[in-house]
């Protein structure tokens, strides 16, 4: 496989990069010789050699729990108020100003 410039191109315009030539010739150029060295281990002999990372067995699995994260410290610790399980924050002036609205016309 082969990397050109049309391909870094097409690449730059995928992930929206802009690039100036001389990046995309050095991307190129760089790209190109990451592939050169695949091919020179794909020619190594791998005979009797087992795929790094491979398990003779498969992975335990461990049971899938749906549960919150526990936290540092509860909720109501972090809250500025806190009453019956919920945070009490400052009424928002905008809202006041949608009910003086809502009054007014009706």
């Amino acid at each position: 496989m082969t990397i050109d410039r049309t391909t870094i191109e097409k690449v730059m315009k995928l992930a929206r990069l802009e690039l100036d030539d001389t990046e995309i010739e050095r991307l190129t150029r760089d790209c190109q010789a990451i592939l050169g060295y695949f091919e020179v281990i794909r020619e190594l002999d791998r005979g009797g050699v087992p795929p790094a990372g491979a398990l003779e067995r498969a992975a335990p699995l461990r049971e899938d729990l749906a549960d919150a994260d526990p936290l540092e410290r509860p909720v109501e610790a972090m809250a500025p108020e806190w009453r019956d399980g919920y945070f009490l924050l400052p009424r928002l002036a905008a809202m006041d100003a949608e009910v003086e609205e809502d009054d007014a016309a009706g």
